[in-house]
């Protein structure tokens, strides 16, 4: 009997809660992972200039080798929707 699987790499919706719009205002980098459920390898949807791995929308990465440069897109995104609901 055929059974229907999740495929593995499908595209993960992450919420915006409050816990994580409170880490964004406070630049906390590790509240901020742990509310957005981000893995240690990917960015950080804190501005660069805040913190050194967290993501500048009008600087992207020159290659998308690591799979850090490779979760750009979705820090980019994140980081609008976390601003967007900090006002």
């Amino acid at each position: 009997m055929p059974t229907k699987r999740t495929p593995r790499n499908r595209n993960v919706k992450r919420r915006i809660s409050q816990a994580a719009v409170e880490a964004f205002k406070a630049n906390d980098y590790l509240a901020l992972h742990r509310a957005l459920s981000l893995r240690p390898w990917e960015m950080s949807p804190l501005p660069r200039d805040i913190e050194p791995l967290g993501c500048d929308p009008e600087r992207p990465p020159n290659s998308r080798t690591t799979l850090f440069d490779q979760s750009y897109e979705q820090a980019v995104e994140l980081q609008r929707a976390l601003l967007e609901t900090s006002k």
